[in-house]
């Protein structure tokens, strides 16, 4: 569920900025559950982007306050 359209949009965008985002519906990615899927995010890499690491922790505050 979508409380925050906004958060959303920008949440995804800086995303795609730094490619956590991965896209791969021909060869789907295989998670450690077992499950496959088209797509991966991998936000591990928002540990180089203090920046955006900041902005998403916020934002789930913001949520949960």
């Amino acid at each position: 569920m979508i409380f925050n359209k906004e958060t959303a949009e920008k949440t995804a965008e800086l995303l795609l900025q730094i490619n956590a985002i991965k896209l791969n519906p021909s060869s789907p990615f295989l998670w450690a559950s077992g499950w496959n899927s088209p797509i991966y995010c991998d936000n591990r890499l928002t540990l180089s982007f203090p920046a955006i690491r900041n902005y998403i922790r916020d934002q789930f505050v913001k949520q949960i306050l």
